[in-house]
C-alpha cells in the first residue's frame, strides 16, 4: 500500500518511528480519513488518476496492507482507500520511502 505527500509531510512522517498518517478533511465530497492506494510511483497519470495535485507526490511511504482499510464508494475505490481516523504504521509492515521522482 502506498500513501503519497508532499515534502513537509515526508518530513513530519518518517521523523517518527511508528508512521502516524493524519486523518483530514479532503476537498470536494470525499470522507474524512488518511488516503492510500495500492497504486505505485511508476503508474502512468498518477495524479490524474488519484485526484491529487502532482506536488502530493513529491513522496511516498509503502508498507504491508493487512486489510483494515475502507475503500472509496465507486470506481476509484478499486485503487483508493482511506481510514477514518489517524492511521498507524508499525515498523514491521514498512516495506520503504523516499522520492518518487515526479
Amino acid at each position: 500500500m502506498f500513501h503519497y505527500t508532499d515534502k513537509e509531510g515526508y518530513n513530519a512522517i518518517r521523523s517518527q518511528v511508528v508512521w502516524c498518517f493524519k486523518a483530514s478533511q479532503p476537498p470536494g465530497n470525499h470522507p474524512f480519513g488518511a488516503y492510500f492506494t495500492d497504486l505505485p510511483p511508476s503508474t502512468p497519470n498518477l495524479a490524474k488518476r488519484l485526484g491529487i495535485p502532482r506536488i502530493k507526490l513529491a513522496d511516498y511511504f509503502e508498507f504491508i496492507d493487512v486489510g483494515d482499510l475502507t475503500p472509496l464508494p465507486g470506481q476509484r475505490g478499486d485503487h483508493i482507500c482511506y481510514s477514518p481516523s489517524d492511521y498507524q504504521v508499525t515498523p514491521d509492515r514498512q516495506l520503504g520511502h523516499g522520492a518518487t521522482g515526479l
